[in-house]
């Protein structure tokens, strides 16, 4: 039928009501397959109607044969099926046949009640790229918060510099799902304008996601101005705050930050000391030595490890017997680490070698 070009009696397979209904789905995948092949306009209606069939991989080839077929209208009036997974592979489809005509019905179905269709909505506005900037801001003042979050997570994608002031709006959305959205957009951007809001964002939010993802922030920027509410993090209830904080002040590389850090190698939570170990790492002070010596005997692997790196980075021979000790560790991984620490201080240790004048 297909190399016959016969698109009756296809469709009449793939429509419940004619007689020729197939009640086999393989052959009726085959049947819309066949369909989205044929360049014949009367192969439009049955793929349409297919998008109701009662299997789901009749259901889903035939958004696949319409995207062949670029038919963009019965795509965008698939937004509206019942099947969300019909709404999902429609919305990826409208991405990739790259129309702009499909920026605003995407827009509208980013309230979608199905989270999977949300999303495609948003990597087929990313798709459509700069057209779709100012629809999206726009959603940012929608009253469904899922649509200004999955609009927040949009500009993100999109990466266009207009969307960041709407973005440090939305830090304060009265959903804290929105408020995630903004501050993992704004993130990304990495731009002095959003210093002050991630701070008070850090110091304000009622979400530890969003002072989380504002502590990242904020080590990423690596502005002096900072450290005072990073540090002031370091005693934040939530224990991802305050891994986060100890991370951001390796980041900033202000000496002020070591005492602090020594501080928390005694937190209770084994991620926060290790963040504090690999930071105080960075920042390089002797006085982290002992501290960090100590905490090769701490009992969780991830921590060791971090120290024994840390004790190489610092490169001072005082480590020299502990990291020894910790060749014997029964990790793995701390043995190596304790190997490749020795060996940087071994190395950071030696008299440089002069080069010798032959006159």
């Amino acid at each position: 039928m297909l190399a016959e070009g016969d698109v009756d009696t296809l469709a009449r397979i793939v429509n419940r009501d004619a007689n020729h209904f197939d009640g086999d789905e393989r052959t009726r995948v085959e049947a819309v397959a066949a369909l989205g092949s044929l360049e014949d306009q009367r192969a439009i209606d049955p793929l349409i109607g297919a998008l109701r069939d009662e299997k789901e991989r009749v259901r889903l080839c035939a958004v696949f044969a319409l995207k062949k077929r670029r038919a963009f209208y019965p795509l965008v009036n698939a937004l509206h099926e019942s099947d969300a997974g019909v709404r999902e592979a429609a919305a990826e489809a409208l991405g990739e046949l790259g129309n702009s005509l499909a920026v605003l019905p995407l827009v509208k179905a980013l309230s979608d009640e199905n989270a999977r269709v949300r999303a495609a909505c948003v990597k087929a506005l990313t798709k459509l790229g700069e057209p779709s900037a100012v629809p999206l801001t726009q959603t940012l003042q929608s009253a469904d918060s899922k649509a200004r979050k999955a609009a927040a997570e949009g500009l993100g994608e999109l990466g266009d510099r207009r969307a960041i002031p709407v973005l440090i709006t939305a830090l304060n959305d009265r959903d804290w799902r929105v408020s995630f959205a903004a501050a993992c957009a704004l993130k990304q951007f990495n731009d002095p304008r959003s210093l002050e809001p991630f701070i008070a964002a850090l110091e304000e939010a009622e979400n530890n996601d969003v002072r989380r993802v504002a502590a990242e922030a904020l080590g990423q920027l690596g502005n002096p101005r900072a450290f005072e509410p990073l540090a002031h993090a370091l005693y934040a209830e939530n224990s991802d705050v305050r891994r986060v904080a100890a991370e951001a002040l390796g980041q900033l590389g202000n000496a002020g930050a070591v005492s602090l850090l020594i501080a928390a190698l005694s937190d209770g939570f084994k991620n926060v000391r290790e963040a504090a170990a690999r930071a105080l790492g960075q920042l390089g002070d002797a006085q982290a030595v002992s501290p960090l010596i100590k905490c090769l005997r701490d009992p969780y692997n991830e921590v060791r490890e971090a120290a024994a790196r840390a004790l190489g980075q610092l490169g001072n021979p005082q480590a020299f017997e502990a990291l020894g000790g910790a060749l014997e560790d029964q990790s793995p991984r701390v043995k190596e680490a304790a190997a490749e620490a020795l060996e940087s201080i071994d190395r950071k240790s030696r008299p440089p070698k002069h080069a010798i004048a032959i006159s």
